[in-house]
């Protein structure tokens, strides 16, 4: 129940800051999407933020030049040549309109589930009573539109083999044209249609391993929302049981964040001195390289905090530099998430930490900073 708190509250209080800090809001969640269509220009901001960045391509095949028939041996390869470069470029087309299909679906659902989830978590935000079967059925319906997302993302997977077999035979077919220079018995006709050929063969080859890189992306991007909103689901299930997140949702103080250049975890010299100054943060673990020792220092400054104030209560922030990543936003999330939780276990109250997400245009590194009021 606590982990769930951790990720619950970890969104609810990003909802909650205001547009005019230095610092923006994240959501904790990808977004689910299809794109074809994504976000029409008219949507807002929030329902932009609600669906997955997938690929906005439209794959158009060029159009094939026409030729004469020389009679020749080589002529008639030409021929045959053409109708296999006319064959993929249909396919090409027919790859588009189900890609953008599947985009537009994955859009429509991933608003659906946030629709869904979103109700679920207004109601968690004031309280309800354990097991309402209202909530389990709006549950459901994320469920619902989570399992047609891995529809979705199964979909893109099977469009993504065959486009890499067409692929293949693109490439097959440019080695075949460019190896008919070489045949004798041709006349300067034949010489030209091939050079033709190449090229717009050549062309259909950059289009279509463009289309594969795409559709390969959205695979990646999609399987990553499907498991965070899998994951996502588990938590509110069992938040729904009990009827409330279980931890205190109360928004942050303004805290003017005070970003230092020391790298490794980072304890205040006099941590009974940050107790009393909200300016700076009594505890900083920067997360710039892999297995970051943080724990000893998190302890004695949490330790020494409760000793100095034992109604002390705990903000922790997770920091992430504003041009950074999502992974590295998401990775820094499971951070706060993780401290949070050795937190409780030194023996501080849930309701005494709040969490929330934020980028900094200062920050360098992911960090996740506690901050005490």
């Amino acid at each position: 129940m606590k982990n769930i708190a951790t990720k619950l509250s970890l969104i609810s209080l990003s909802v909650l800051l205001m547009s005019g800090c230095t610092f923006s809001s994240d959501a904790l969640l990808p977004s689910l999407t299809d794109s074809g269509a994504q976000v029409s220009a008219g949507a807002d901001s929030g329902t932009a933020e609600m669906v997955p960045v997938l690929g906005t391509t439209d794959f158009k095949p060029i159009e094939i030049s026409e030729g004469d028939n020389t009679g020749t041996f080589v002529g008639q390869k030409v021929i045959s040549f053409r109708n296999e470069l006319t064959q993929l470029q249909e396919s090409i087309r027919l790859y588009n309109e189900e890609l953008q299909k599947i985009r537009s679906s994955v859009i429509n659902n991933a608003l659906q589930y946030h629709k869904a989830i979103g109700g679920i978590e207004a109601k968690l935000q004031v309280g309800t009573t354990p097991g309402n079967p209202h909530m389990y059925a709006m549950l459901q319906q994320a469920q619902t539109n989570i399992q047609t997302m891995n529809a979705n993302t199964d979909a893109l997977n099977q469009l993504s083999a065959k486009v890499s077999s067409d692929a293949a035979m693109t490439g097959y077919l440019l080695d075949s044209i460019r190896a008919a220079y070489g045949v004798s018995g041709a006349v300067d006709e034949d010489h030209r249609q091939l050079r033709i050929l190449e090229n717009e063969t050549n062309q259909t080859s950059i289009l279509i391993n463009s289309l594969l890189s795409e559709v390969n992306s959205d695979v990646s991007r999609q399987s990553q929302y499907v498991e965070s909103a899998r994951n996502y689901i588990v938590d509110l299930n069992d938040a729904i049981k009990v009827g409330s997140y279980g931890v205190s949702n109360a928004p942050l103080s303004n805290t003017t964040v005070n970003t230092g250049t020391t790298s490794g975890p980072l304890l205040i010299n006099n941590p009974q001195t940050a107790v009393l100054n909200n300016s700076k943060p009594l505890f900083v673990a920067k997360f710039n390289k892999s297995n970051v020792n943080y724990h000893d220092g998190l302890r004695r400054a949490v330790s020494n905090a409760v000793a100095r104030k034992p109604s002390v209560r705990f903000d922790v922030v997770a920091i992430s530099p504003t041009s950074g990543s999502q992974l590295a936003k998401n990775n820094v999330q499971k951070n706060a998430t993780e401290i949070f939780q050795e937190m409780i276990n030194l023996g501080v109250g849930a309701d005494k930490i709040s969490l929330s997400s934020k980028s900094s245009g200062d920050a360098t590194s992911s960090e996740v900073r506690i901050y005490v009021k």
